[in-house]
């Protein structure tokens, strides 16, 4: 199942919000992007590396494939086809596509997060491979250390 057709799941949910739905030409521009998306919300190193034997080839094809999806979301955000017909003429999207827009560009910046902190941890580890420290975020009183997740 693509990208939005899996979001239009969760943005079903919109009716609880009392928000009109996408129109025609919204959803003809969000299943464009969509089409073009191919990348998942999170990055994942293992998925990246699991089949290769040239890891900084790896990053690179997906540094391409992150500009596509950078680019495309852009290209998303100036489409004449998502434009505010409502009620409200001080936003430029409507509340549905708005919505959609978030949780898009949400994705991607975690997927960009993700895949920058893997280069990184990557080049590095080929400068000093046993010093560089794991990533934490949150001290865990309870147990005395230190942990990505509280």
């Amino acid at each position: 199942m693509s990208y939005f057709r899996k979001s239009m799941q969760n943005t079903m949910s919109l009716c609880q919000y009392n928000v009109r739905a996408f129109t025609h030409p919204e959803i003809d521009a969000l299943e464009e992007y969509d089409d073009q998306v191919t990348l998942p919300a999170y990055f994942d190193l293992e998925t990246l590396l699991a089949d290769t034997d040239d890891p900084a080839g790896a990053f690179r094809q997906r540094a391409e494939e992150l500009t596509r999806w950078h680019n495309t979301l852009a290209r998303l955000l100036t489409d004449p086809r998502l434009k505010n017909t409502g009620d409200d003429d001080q936003e430029p999207y409507s509340p549905a596509a708005r919505r959609f827009l978030k949780v898009a560009a949400g994705d991607y910046h975690r997927h960009r997060h993700g895949y920058g902190y893997a280069v990184t941890v990557w080049a590095l580890g080929l400068q000093a491979p046993t010093s560089y420290p794991p990533e934490t975020r949150h001290p865990h009183l309870a147990t005395r250390e230190l942990r990505l997740w509280a």
